[in-house]
């Protein structure tokens, strides 16, 4: 499964926390056995989305936590994997939390 998300989408920042504390500014929103929904405010710095990212994958040792900034471009429900999220909305995303690997990918738009 992250191979297939590193595919998708590009570098890999990794990043590694010792608290898992939902940051004030992103909310979770939707959770399946292995992939979470995750809303944060526009500009959230990339350490309060690595938090929202723990915080959601919270008790699972797999988990993708997606991460987006528009709530109208995120799925109301989280499917049970990432490959059945629309593309759309995978194009859409800010960042990807990858629980086991404690790795957070940010996403960036080609030129």
């Amino acid at each position: 499964m992250r191979r297939s998300i590193a595919f998708l989408l590009g570098g890999m920042t990794v990043a590694t926390a010792s608290t898992i504390a939902a940051p004030a500014q992103c909310e979770s929103k939707d959770s399946s056995a292995e992939l979470a929904l995750v809303l944060c405010d526009k500009g959230t710095g990339q350490a309060a989305l690595k938090a929202a990212g723990q915080a959601a994958c919270k008790g699972k040792t797999v988990c993708n936590a997606w991460i987006w900034e528009d709530a109208s471009k995120m799925p109301a429900k989280a499917p049970a994997s990432d490959k059945d999220l629309p593309k759309t909305a995978t194009g859409a995303a800010r960042a990807v939390w990858i629980q086991d690997s404690q790795s957070l990918i940010e996403l960036r738009k080609a030129p």
